[in-house]
């Protein structure tokens, strides 16, 4: 934990860019979902916490950095509730959400809480990185194989899904998939 903690504190205080606007599915889907409480999942410096909170959800962001967690903190948005945990432990609650985001980040130990987490007619929206030619992470634990995140949620009523080639901010050419999805009843 602390060392994930320490990497992700660097890389907010170290002057490296980081995406400001929201996430463009974010921003083309969010509509989908019932104003009301959302889940930032690894919700770094905020970008999409932010966004939702502008729009009238009241969102739970949850992160490890905790110079990501004080960064929320000093926005003093009342919409905003910072929770600072490891994602390695955290417990999503059940039948919570109206909406939960997962943008750039990966826990397949979620998979199951997110889906009880979402309230009957919940959206999630989802979006993270691939393992293919365009890969420069290390470690594959961190990356979704080819159609893994559809049939992880095959379950919920999926609204869109793609995987295409995408440019990060630091210029580098990535690959990830993205899935909307609603839970139209409770999953067994």
């Amino acid at each position: 934990m602390e060392k994930d903690r320490e990497k992700w504190n660097k890389k907010y205080t170290s002057g490296e860019p980081h995406p400001e606007e929201p996430s463009e599915i974010l921003k083309q889907f969010y509509t989908l979902a019932k104003k009301g409480k959302a889940l930032d999942i690894a919700a770094g410096l905020g970008r999409n916490s932010i966004f939702l909170a502008e729009q009238g959800f009241k969102v739970d962001a949850v992160d490890i950095s905790d110079v990501a967690i004080e960064h929320l903190k000093k926005l003093k948005n009342p919409n905003i509730n910072p929770i600072l945990a490891d994602l390695d432990y955290y417990t999503i609650p059940e039948n919570e959400y109206d909406l939960i985001v997962n943008i750039n980040f990966l826990n397949r130990r979620l998979f199951p809480q997110i889906k009880e987490g979402l309230k009957e007619g919940g959206v999630l929206i989802f979006e993270t990185f691939l393992l293919d030619k365009n890969t420069h992470i290390k470690t594959k634990d961190y990356l979704l194989r080819k159609n893994e995140l559809l049939q992880s949620f095959i379950d919920m009523r999926v609204v869109f899904y793609q995987e295409r080639e995408t440019t990060k901010i630091t210029g580098e050419k990535a690959s990830v998939a993205s899935l909307v999805a609603v839970k139209e009843c409770k999953l067994v």
